[in-house]
């Protein structure tokens, strides 16, 4: 029986295993699909619209007949008498039974319930699109947060890299300190630079666990859930569009010029509904009616009405609410002129920050080069008793920082296109698509450790 229980659990361990190695790698075309679904701007903009939605189902209400229902028991201080002239006809009756039923339907408003739906339709729309907006800055945030992530996890591997040099280093220090050619000063140097490089490693872990906690939030998942990253991304796929495309496309696909411009037609369309409070309604009501008295001949009574319902006087009311309208339109519209000219500068900009960002990278990949050429020789230097122990750790270290810097600039670039493309009104998760992931993932436990 134990071995069977013991089988059992090494089975399932070995499933479990092969699971864990199977598991589909992040991508950051899945980060961003995983943030439209379940991140919290995205459930927001998902409530909001469906409050927008029972506001114009609530505007559609009124396109249907109005039925109001009581009945109850009535109780009264004196009884009913009835006058007749000369004559009194009193009634003991002083409780009683009554109900009433009324139909009650607006045949015609001169258009105000159409303005009133067109306004609604429009707040809807207008609600929908501050809802992507706010979806594609969390995407864009997203995506800052994903490749900070593949930059600590570069930075890394450059310290691995840092350590391996610096072991091989201290291996040829340790043979020439052995030969008596250099001091123990040499060796206790390399021993604390490499020390230096381990509080490193320590130090970025536990920023990478602190970053993938952050991604996990920003997408709307438990910060501790566990995922494999790519080892890495291709260089940021190039703009199909120049200047003036970027632009143009920025005015038309803006998410929150959309929302500000939904609210404009609105705002104009809710001038017109108010204007309409001006005109008489057209209106048919159907009523029955019982009060429980034996001294009534015909306690059931039917009526029907069909005429015109208009509110003469509201003491300015309605002319108030035009006016209220009109003021939200203008200031609408203000809104709109403001945040075109702030689109064009935006994208502008971006522009301008991602060509630099990628200028940045390349002067970075040059420096990191001749660091390379550096380091090399001054450690043949070293062997030959030409430097000393405190040029090469010190070339190593600037080989380091400029690995660094590759790595932080090569994945800016990210963050600035990603900003660029959400102030565009582009899908990041579709742009992004075609990035393939390499074959080597490394996996990042975004729990602490």
């Amino acid at each position: 029986m134990t071995r069977c229980l013991r089988t059992a659990a090494l089975c399932i361990a070995a499933l479990l295993a092969l699971r864990i190695g199977a598991q589909e790698a992040l991508t950051l075309e899945k980060a961003l699909r995983i943030t439209a679904e379940h991140s919290l701007q995205a459930d927001v903009s998902r409530l909001d619209l469906t409050s927008a939605k029972l506001g114009t189902n609530l505007a559609e209400s009124f396109y249907y007949p109005r039925l109001d229902l009581s009945a109850g028991h009535v109780n009264l201080n004196y009884p009913v008498t009835f006058v007749a002239g000369p004559l009194i006809f009193p009634s003991t009756q002083k409780a009683y039974w009554q109900y009433s039923i009324t139909v009650r339907e607006v045949l015609w408003d001169f258009g105000r319930r159409t303005w009133a739906m067109r306004a609604s339709h429009e707040r809807e729309l207008a609600t929908a699109s501050s809802g992507g907006d706010s979806v594609l800055k969390a995407q864009a945030e997203v995506a800052g947060r994903y490749v900070a992530l593949l930059t600590l996890v570069a930075q890394q591997d450059v310290v691995t890299m840092r350590k391996k040099a610096l072991e091989d280093h201290l291996r040829v220090v340790q043979d020439l300190f052995q030969q008596g050619v250099v001091a123990r000063n040499d060796l206790l140097r390399t021993e604390v630079a490499l020390r230096s490089v381990g509080d490193q490693a320590s130090s970025l872990e536990a920023s990478r666990a602190t970053a993938a906690e952050a991604l996990n939030k920003a997408m709307g998942l438990e910060p501790r859930a566990a995922s494999v990253l790519p080892h890495g991304l291709p260089p940021p796929p190039p703009l199909p569009w120049d200047d003036e495309a970027c632009r143009q496309r920025a005015l038309k696909n803006n998410e929150g010029l959309k929302a500000i411009e939904a609210k404009v037609r609105g705002f104009g369309d809710a001038v017109t509904f108010n204007r309409r409070d001006f005109y008489p309604s057209i209106v048919g009501e159907y009523s029955h009616a019982y009060t429980q008295n034996r001294y009534l001949l015909y306690p059931y009574v039917n009526s029907l009405f069909v005429g015109l319902s208009f509110n003469v006087f509201d003491g300015g009311a309605k002319s108030a609410r035009v006016r209220m309208a009109q003021t939200d339109q203008a200031k609408a519209q203000r809104e709109l002129a403001e945040a075109q000219r702030a689109v064009e500068i935006a994208v502008d900009q971006q522009l301008r920050d991602f060509r630099e960002s990628l200028k940045e990278t390349d002067t970075a990949r040059a420096n990191v080069d001749a660091s390379v050429e550096n380091l090399r020789i001054i450690e043949d230097q070293y062997k030959e008793g030409i430097a000393r122990t405190i040029d090469v750790l010190d070339a190593e270290s600037v080989l380091a920082e400029s690995r660094f810097s590759e790595a932080q600039t090569y994945y800016q670039a990210y963050v600035k296109q990603a900003a660029l493309l959400a102030a565009m009104g582009e899908d990041l998760a579709i742009f992004y698509g075609g990035l393939r992931a390499p074959e080597t993932p490394k996996e990042a436990d975004h729990g602490s450790r």
